[in-house]
């Protein structure tokens, strides 16, 4: 068989065939013209972006009988033994299967000797980061001085792993993914070549597949042509490739707005069992969101939007059903769902139950203002509430819910939140109070444990809420604690029950009291 997969027959052999690489292509023709071309590149990028194929193109530029030269002629002896991998003096190692010292050792004894015919020796080595550590070190004198027109071009994927050491020692050029446009017009350019029919919409279902990839996109062409043969069709491709169809996802999203989880998953049972591939609606149906976000911001989506696949009218109408934050909340979490489903064997069960976090999706809320419903809420909860003293006793004034400074209200939230500044302590008691009474004159906490009660009746407690309340609201209120509403008076302030008890707590005393009293009249340390 004669056959040739796309991949290789359509391989670029100039710069100027190759595709989305326009800032690399225009380094290295300046480095040509100028006579300043490098002893070592490195290229990375992700698969089937052109990183060999552009090695490839540099060796025979170098060393076409035309050349030195951009547009290598393609006919000449060197040219065509290096496009059939047959040249001597370009040699292409595979680094993954060749990573040790000793293949690294053999490679610089053979650096040594002098070309046998062309005007470069020039060693191409593929998955470059698979060489070992000790395999980069013994490369790194010979890369750093080379002998005379001898050219190292590193590719590799996995930039990450490649040394400093090694990167300090070459050009590096990253080579971008290409563009879903620039795959299609590819593929489509391939299409008409080979005299084959195929939709317009099919070929940006196998870009949209490729990711970036143009030898994974030529790959799914092969494999869509041996199904449909010379005439394919859009359905002909999402059957191959288990691509979901933008009626399903239409549908999905419907389901979505109307809140439907069993249907959900139902209609994801049925996407499975058609044999299509979640992970891959998955993702497609981030790309949907992200179009109906895209019609919800945007006054002329169709400049961001690929018309040729998306619906504009059954977006428009999706996107009033949404506001903008549900959709990037849906967004993430679809986004967190790949990620998730990749590394699990159970990616169905995994999306199902995603599809209950898309339903909760709802808008954000600003905190400030959910702050200040909060605050609002627990203002008007303060009931006026009855004074608990004597029956002779007349009614306590109707406590209000703030106190006014400058026009502005004061709450007693806001008064605890002043306390928690200095005193987190403090505000944590004052939490377990209920406010009695509340006015510019005087404020009534009643408490529901002796213990707690004990804790915040100390002077300097007292003290402090009041310096807390006179920041605040501008306003000398006293302060007032009640224990027990059935049986203490809130009448009488805490500075006066202290003093009317003086006498009874001296003889209350603790003997610890008794003992510090003694040291900071007498003086000395206490002996344990």
């Amino acid at each position: 068989m004669d056959f040739q997969v796309s991949a290789r027959k359509w391989r670029p052999r100039k710069f100027s065939e190759l595709i989305g690489q326009e800032h690399i292509v225009r380094t290295l023709s300046n480095a040509i013209e100028l006579e300043r071309v490098s002893h070592a590149f490195l290229f990375s990028g992700t698969r089937g972006v052109g990183k060999t194929t552009t090695a490839r193109i540099l060796a025979r530029v170098l060393n076409c009988e035309k050349g030195p030269t951009i547009d290598p002629c393609g006919t000449c002896t060197f040219c065509t033994e290096i496009t059939d991998g047959n040249c001597i003096d370009v040699q292409e190692i595979d680094g993954a299967s060749n990573n040790g010292v000793q293949e690294v050792r053999d490679l610089i004894d053979s650096v040594q000797y002098a070309t046998s015919a062309a005007r470069y020796k020039i060693y191409i080595i593929d998955e470059v980061h698979m060489l070992s550590k000790s395999a980069f070190n013994a490369l790194l004198k010979t890369l750093e001085e080379p002998p005379l027109r001898v050219i190292f071009i590193f590719a590799t994927t996995e930039l990450i792993k490649i040394p400093d050491t090694i990167l300090s020692r070459c050009q590096c050029f990253e080579f971008k993914p290409l563009s879903q446009s620039q795959i299609t017009q590819q593929l489509e350019l391939i299409c008409n070549q080979e005299k084959i029919e195929i939709e317009k919409r099919g070929l940006e279902d196998i870009s949209k597949i490729g990711a970036g990839s143009m030898r994974d996109a030529q790959s799914l062409l092969d494999q869509v042509i041996a199904y449909s043969g010379k005439k394919v069709d859009a359905e002909s491709v999402q059957s191959v490739l288990g691509i979901v169809g933008g009626n399903t996802l239409e549908t999905f999203v419907d389901l979505l707005i109307d809140r439907q989880p069993v249907a959900l998953v139902q209609l994801t049972q049925e996407i499975v069992n058609q044999g299509k591939d979640i992970g891959f609606f998955c993702r497609s149906l981030m790309e949907y969101v992200r179009n109906i976000l895209i019609v919800k911001i945007s006054s002329q989506p169709k400049t961001l939007l690929n018309t040729h696949t998306c619906n504009l009218d059954k977006l428009n109408k999706q996107a009033e059903k949404f506001h903008a934050d549900e959709l990037q909340v849906m967004f993430s979490v679809l986004t967190k769902v790949e990620v998730e489903m990749k590394r699990s064997s159970q990616s169905q069960v995994i999306f199902e139950m995603a599809l209950l976090r898309l339903i909760e999706a709802r808008p954000f809320k600003k905190i400030d203002e959910l702050i200040e419903k909060i605050n609002q809420a627990e203002n008007h909860f303060v009931e006026p509430i009855k004074d608990f003293s004597t029956e002779s006793k007349a009614e306590e004034n109707r406590p209000v819910t703030t106190l006014a400074k400058n026009n502005a209200s004061v709450s007693w939230t806001q008064i605890k939140q002043q306390v928690s500044r200095t005193k987190p302590f403090l505000e944590h008691y004052l939490e377990k109070c209920k406010v009695v009474v509340f006015n510019e004159k005087e404020i009534h906490l009643s408490f529901s444990d002796q213990f707690t009660f004990d804790l915040v009746e100390t002077p300097e407690n007292i003290q402090f809420l009041k310096e807390s309340i006179k920041t605040l609201s501008d306003y000398e209120v006293d302060v007032y604690l009640i224990l027990d509403p059935s049986k203490q008076e809130p009448g009488v302030p805490l500075e006066e029950k202290k003093k009317s008890m003086d006498t009874e707590t001296e003889r209350q005393k603790p003997e610890s009291e008794i003992i510090q009293d003694a040291l900071d009249i007498f003086g000395g340390i206490v002996i344990k």
